[in-house]
């Protein structure tokens, strides 16, 4: 019996000096430490040193060398971040992102932790000390990774290594995102910050979408745009997120998350903690849209009809056409050919452009001696990582793309696959209200560092009664 009441006296202790670590709001992340780490100052660096000290030893742009730390038997050296990403739905897995600011940053990196559940014991504005001794860091897929020096390359640091090196203050601050006005200003220092965007909106193309698509294994991109400039920005989202099959805001408005880059490392993405992280509240900022509702359109009296068999590949003056790369680049919508078929060709990819906005405009087409107007057109892609494409209509085009009024075409364009090439789709719309000359435009937006779709364009052709 005496055994028995020491017992419960011990665990009864144990209790309250465990409660007592404890805020009343913080059941998730248990304190399991309520004294400040004490380090010497001089001992402590900071995540731009690291970094700086990272790019002197990979000078050259494809350099992947290692920088080790130092060893774990000598003095120890403590990375001073606060934690900005939450694994708690599955966005995240292995990995934490800490920043040298919690309002401020200038500077961010990722470190990869072999462990689940990291939000329990890192929660989000933790101040940590992580004890870098036996650990590197190197780029890996674009992003600026600590762990543990395995060979030539890091690991993720295993569980009980963490759970030693890896020292949190007691009280999380209050982390607010940096502000970045708009996807063009996003830079490689900002790889792994907690950042804002507003003024933001999935793409039309996506609205209706689920985060995650279902055909896919890993991860899924969906196309963002600012309503400010239009720039673009994917967000990335992991097929193991508890949240992938909630349908995507609608709307616009701001939008919260971890910079970083796609596996590849072939274009920046966001990626987000949770569906929270959206305040998408305002109304969208689509540009005007075609709205025609005719009945018995696409006769057979042809108005218009190109399939660019008449012209030689390579060749980008098609006599009529405008063909015109807005920012004064080389890259244009060119004449292709494949198993016998001629068809308008355009990508980003090895462009040197980025951005990269290409033009592809037909003639005039006259619609005032004829009725119920449609326009239809083939569309085909390869390598596809994001909608390169959109159609446009104007009937005051006079040659300068940007003093033109344009209508927004809503139609079917091809859409995928990620490697190789896909099969050509129809595409069609209702054109039957407008009059007078009519232009079709298709517009090419992408860039080397960004959607480098291969879009293909044939058979344009407006028919009517």
């Amino acid at each position: 019996m005496k055994k028995i009441v020491i017992s419960l006296l011990s665990i009864t202790l144990l209790a309250l000096v465990f409660n007592s670590c404890v805020k009343d709001t913080d059941y998730e992340t248990p304190q399991i430490n309520c004294s400040e780490p004490e380090i010497n100052p001089a001992s402590m660096t900071d995540i731009g040193a690291v970094l700086a000290n990272w790019h002197t030893l990979n000078p050259g742009t494809n350099d992947r060398n290692v920088l080790k730390f130092a060893p774990e038997d000598a003095d120890p050296v403590y990375l001073t971040g606060y934690v900005v990403s939450n694994d708690k739905t599955g966005n995240f897995y292995k990995e934490l992102f800490i920043q040298d600011d919690l309002t401020n940053p200038q500077h961010a990196v990722k470190l990869a932790i072999d462990q689940r559940s990291l939000f329990t014991r890192y929660d989000m504005g933790r101040k940590l000390y992580v004890k870098l001794n036996g650990m590197g860091l190197n780029k890996v897929h674009g992003e600026y990774v600590i762990g543990w020096v395995d060979g030539s390359d890091v690991s993720p640091v295993r569980e009980n290594i963490a759970n030693k090196n890896i020292l949190r203050s007691c009280t999380p601050g209050d982390v607010q995102p940096k502000l970045v006005n708009s996807p063009n200003d996003i830079t490689d220092d900002m790889i792994g910050m907690y950042v804002q965007f507003d003024n933001m909106q999935f793409d039309l193309s996506e609205v209706g979408k689920t985060f995650v698509d279902p055909a896919d294994s890993y991860d899924t991109h969906r196309l963002m745009k600012s309503c400010v400039d239009d720039s673009e920005l994917r967000l990335e989202t992991s097929t193991f997120a508890s949240f992938k099959d909630v349908v995507l805001p609608e709307k616009a408005g701001s939008v919260k998350g971890i910079i970083s880059r796609n596996y590849g490392d072939d274009f920046y993405v966001l990626r987000v903690n949770s569906p929270a992280d959206f305040d998408f509240n305002d109304n969208r900022c689509d540009p005007a849209m075609l709205d025609c509702q005719g009945s018995n359109v696409g006769g057979t009296n042809v108005l218009f009809n190109e399939d660019f068999s008449s012209y030689s590949v390579g060749e980008t003056n098609i006599p009529g056409w405008t063909n015109v790369n807005v920012n004064g680049g080389p890259t244009l919508f060119r004449v292709s050919s494949y198993q016998g078929n001629k068809f308008m060709k355009c990508s980003a990819y090895n462009s040197g452009e980025d951005p990269l906005e290409v033009w592809l405009i037909t003639p005039p087409i006259n619609l005032d001696n004829s009725t119920g107007e449609e326009l239809t057109f083939k569309t085909l892609t390869g390598y596809n990582n994001g909608q390169a494409l959109s159609v446009y209509v104007s009937t005051d085009f006079n040659g300068d793309i940007n003093a033109a009024t344009w209508l927004l075409v809503d139609t079917t364009l091809a859409d995928g696959p990620s490697s190789g090439y896909g099969n050509w789709v129809d595409g069609s719309a209702d054109i039957s209200c407008l009059s007078g000359n009519v232009y079709v435009a298709f517009r090419y937006k992408g860039g080397e560092s960004g959607i480098t779709t291969t879009f293909e364009v044939d058979d344009v052709k407006v028919s009517a009664n």
